[in-house]
């Protein structure tokens, strides 16, 4: 290559001294093409190397946005767990009213997951600005639903946790007095669940030990229970296949339901005997 080189040099160097004008023209050429290659060349690095520094600007911006989303989620993370542990109560109350369960114990979150979202909206900054991140308010799109199965099934352990430290109290409604009951037989070696739905087909609580199937009604009423319970009771054990039905109350039963009880062998407690079945 170079001794092609060379050898062509020295053809124009000989037309250049035989043939002066050539020579010049050849050589003004010669310039002219070093120059356009010289700049050519010279737009070509800098085109590549504003191209590199583009995506280099690119990927510190995708990795900033990143950062940033993860920063937001760790952020959300952090206050939904202050919103649980403030407002735990509220929400168990609201978890109570609107998550069901079919016969089978699938529970229903339909009712339960907008109204809940809707609160913590309410009561999360981050939770805002994630969706203005999104570009998108919806809360649900935000947080996705791998991390709404999280928050329902922490919110489950909470209120678990809750039914199994609390004590009896007057001012119960009758949704935690269900929950309360329920913690009680777990307590005392039964594996026991609230019901709590449509389908609960007049038993409040489901509970097994030992090969026995107890249903129960518990009744938070301010003065003794009546009959009704107590049929509502009968029909669950047929529903369920139970072979004990027990009706929990606080404050007693009538008489008709004691004899309706003795009748169709059912237990009529009250709920500190939970303990003894």
């Amino acid at each position: 290559m170079y001794l092609l080189g060379a050898f062509v040099a020295l053809i124009i160097g000989v037309m250049a001294t035989e043939y002066p004008i050539f020579g010049i023209t050849l050589l003004l050429i010669v310039i002219a093409g070093a120059i356009w290659f010289y700049f050519d060349d010279l737009e070509f690095k800098n085109l590549e190397e504003k191209r590199k520094k583009d995506e280099e600007k690119e990927k510190i911006i995708r990795e900033g946005e990143l950062t940033y989303e993860e920063e937001l989620e760790e952020e959300l993370l952090e206050e939904l767990e202050a919103i649980l542990k403030k407002e735990i109560k509220v929400i168990s109350t609201a978890y109570r009213k609107s998550v069901t369960s079919n016969s089978f114990g699938k529970k229903n979150y339909n009712k339960f997951v907008p109204e809940l979202l809707e609160f913590l909206e309410d009561n999360s900054n981050v939770l805002k600005e994630l969706g203005e991140y999104h570009d998108d308010p919806d809360p649900q799109i935000s947080m996705g639903e791998e991390s709404i199965n999280f928050l329902i099934s922490r919110i489950e352990e909470d209120i678990e946790k809750l039914n199994s430290d609390s004590e009896y109290s007057e001012d119960m409604d009758p949704f935690e007095y269900e929950h309360y009951c329920a913690s009680e037989f777990n307590k005392t070696g039964w594996e026991a669940k609230a019901t709590q739905g449509s389908s609960d087909q007049g038993v409040d609580v489901k509970a097994t030990k030992n090969g026995i199937v107890l249903v129960a009604q518990c009744k938070k009423f301010a003065k003794p229970v009546g009959n009704k319970a107590v049929q509502e009771v009968v029909a669950g054990m047929k529903y369920y296949e139970a072979n004990k039905g027990v009706v929990i109350a606080p404050n007693g039963f009538t008489n008709s339901a004691e004899n309706l009880a003795e009748a169709n062998n059912i237990d009529l407690i009250h709920h500190s005997e939970i303990k003894d079945l």
